[in-house]
């Protein structure tokens, strides 16, 4: 990866007592293809006065063979540069500056130039930047102080320099100090916490102000996890491949089952953080798919094709109809007369017009007799009547003792007996995975690890 130089610039630079200066050390290590200096008014007028920084850095490219433009960022304003709270806002825009001019470009950072405030505030900037910089610390050639004479002649300087002679054996002095950036271990716990409480758009968000320190393969697999809790499955299912994860636990034998087994799912989410009022509002569409699947797998019941016609200009809605109940059931057609108060008449595919065919074929003399199921099925279409109206004409919030009072139960044994009907009537592919109901959990688990790797891999 190709690399830029940022450096303050002190009294040991570019050379000193025979040595390089930390910032013409970095250069010879490094060799970034630019070298952005931070110059303040005593440097800059060191700088004017004959260059030094700039001449000296093109003899050492020179020798070594590879070219770096010098560009100068010049603060003459600033004449005190012991003022510690001084220099992090310059630096860190000058950084950001440097980063969007150069993309696809590593940052070096030079820990050992200029005052002590200007040093420490480089170390400090190298835990808190939004993207991945490299910070390099020099050290002095007697691994001492390195104060030197005030004088400075150009072209002796040069020629003295002992690390322009290898046979000399001169040691490498500069070194990538080793740091984890405070600011991404700062959202990434923020981050977690918001995949904890399944809330991956926010932890998309979070992530997004540190996207250089995050795994490709994590961002990905959040996104595939937002379009799941959305509801957007195909999505889900293709963004996940990109990763290799497989989200449903269950290999289902069909889209509309393994639709209904990722529906009950975000009802457990609704359920688990207290979001009452989404839950309701799903108890609806849910009991009436559970419904029309436990008729058909268990009693043998093609439901829309024999008993269904589709809604004209609305593909997504269906009627029950009398002339087809009565066309291919008529003691079924017998029974819908006598389960209301007047005659059967055409009703939309819902829980409450299923009902009285699950009525039909769990009773005694059905088709799969079954008085669990039947009390339960009862009891949740009752729930669902009571709490219906509640969540669909209401603007306050529904607390677990409201539902409770207005259902008669709680939110979640309605959600368990809704979850162990779809288990009952699906059981077969439960055989291998009894633990895929906690599918969201073991997603969020594999987020979590993926994001807590070590860089690589």
């Amino acid at each position: 990866m190709p690399k830029v130089l940022f450096s303050t610039l002190g009294m040991t630079d570019p050379i000193k007592n025979d040595h390089d200066g930390p910032f013409l050390h970095i250069l010879r290590r490094y060799k970034p293809r630019k070298a952005y200096l931070f110059m303040t008014k005593r440097v800059c007028e060191l700088a004017d006065l004959d260059d030094r920084y700039r001449l000296q850095a093109a003899k050492l490219c020179a020798k070594e063979g590879f070219s770096c433009e010098i560009i100068e960022l010049r603060h003459e304003e600033i004449e005190n540069p012991q003022q510690f709270d001084l220099f992090y806002p310059i630096f860190e825009k000058d950084l950001v500056d440097i980063y969007n001019d150069n993309p696809g470009c590593r940052i070096l950072l030079n820990l050992s130039s200029g005052t002590p405030q200007m040093k420490s505030t480089c170390h400090l900037i190298s835990l808190t930047t939004p993207f991945p910089v490299m910070p390099i610390q020099v050290t002095t050639p007697n691994e001492k102080e390195n104060y030197g004479s005030p004088d400075y002649d150009l072209e002796k300087s040069w020629e003295n320099n002992l690390d322009n002679h290898p046979d000399l054996e001169p040691k490498t002095r500069a070194h990538q100090v080793e740091v984890e950036n405070l600011r991404f271990q700062f959202l990434r716990e923020a981050a977690l916490s918001n995949v904890e409480a399944y809330n991956y758009t926010a932890a998309l968000n979070i992530l997004n102000g540190v996207r250089e320190f995050v795994p490709d393969n994590v961002m990905y697999l959040l996104r595939a996890a937002r379009h799941r809790k959305n509801m957007e499955l195909n999505e889900a299912e293709r963004v996940s491949k990109l990763v290799s994860y497989v989200l449903s636990p269950i290999k289902f034998g069909s889209a509309e089952e393994k639709e209904i087994f990722e529906y009950l799912l975000l009802l457990d989410l609704q359920q688990k953080t207290g979001q009452l009022m989404d839950f309701t509002r799903g108890i609806s569409p849910a009991l009436s798919r559970l419904f029309e699947l436990f008729l058909e797998k268990k009693c043998r019941r093609r439901v829309r094709r024999d008993y269904c016609r589709c809604v004209f200009g609305d593909p997504n809605r269906w009627k029950i109809v009398r002339f087809r109940l009565e066309k291919n059931d008529p003691a079924l057609l017998a029974f819908y007369d006598r389960s209301f108060p007047t005659p059967f008449k055409d009703g939309d595919l819902s829980c409450a017009s299923l009902l009285p065919m699950v009525e039909f074929d769990c009773g005694a003399d059905g088709r799969h007799p079954n008085p669990d199921i039947l009390k339960k099925a009862k009891v949740m279409r009752c729930v669902e009547d009571k709490i219906r109206n509640r969540a669909a004409h209401s603007i306050t919030a529904i607390k677990e003792e409201q539902f409770g009072q207005a259902a008669g139960i709680s939110s979640k044994k309605l959600l368990d007996w809704m979850k162990g009907l779809f288990k009952y009537t699906c059981a077969s592919y439960f055989q291998s995975r009894p633990d895929a109901w906690d599918s969201y959990n073991e997603m969020n688990a594999e987020i979590a690890r993926r994001l807590k790797a070590p860089a690589g891999e």
